[in-house]
């Protein structure tokens, strides 16, 4: 389990390293779609998509930093009102529903990039596949941390309830 988390802190510190450089580069080009259309009264096909496309992106990397740190969207009023153990089960159940729900989003994602390939977005006119790799990419970076989630969620149940 050990160099199972050394392996998901590597692809962790790589995930960060793209958002940074993505939203370095969003930034540019919405500054730059901004002055073009507010100055020049001329905008571009092109900024306009390729922004929206680095922040699908985005929220799939980040996806998956929030799944392992478990970090998502919940009732925390809830689940604190739980003992610890009971918490533990609780986060165990719900990210194995979230896993066989990704599971499902995975297969279907790579379908999509699949028929992508076909068809070339307007803006930036590259195969539909490129921004729809986003999906496959992040599906099964949320599931690699899952399963981390769920190992550890685990190992602590057995150890009795003790969170770190």
């Amino acid at each position: 389990m050990k160099a199972y988390s050394k392996f998901l802190d590597i692809v962790e510190k790589i995930e960060k390293a793209l958002l940074c450089i993505s939203v370095a580069v969003m930034l540019v080009v919405m500054i730059y779609q901004v002055i073009l259309r507010y100055v020049f009264a001329h905008a571009t096909a092109w900024s306009e998509e390729l922004a929206r496309y680095l922040f699908i992106f985005q929220v799939m990397l980040a996806s998956a930093i929030g799944i392992r740190r478990n970090s998502h969207l919940q009732i925390d009023a809830l689940i604190h009102l739980l003992k610890p153990r009971w918490r533990m089960l609780s986060t165990v159940i719900s990210t194995l529903i979230g896993v066989v729900f990704l599971c499902f989003l995975l297969v279907y994602s790579i379908d999509l990039v699949k028929t992508g390939a076909n068809n070339l977005s307007v803006g930036l006119g590259v195969p539909m596949s490129i921004p729809y790799l986003c999906l496959p990419i992040g599906t099964v970076l949320m599931i690699l941390t899952s399963v981390e989630v769920i190992f550890k969620q685990v190992r602590d149940f057995r150890k009795g309830g003790k969170e770190e």
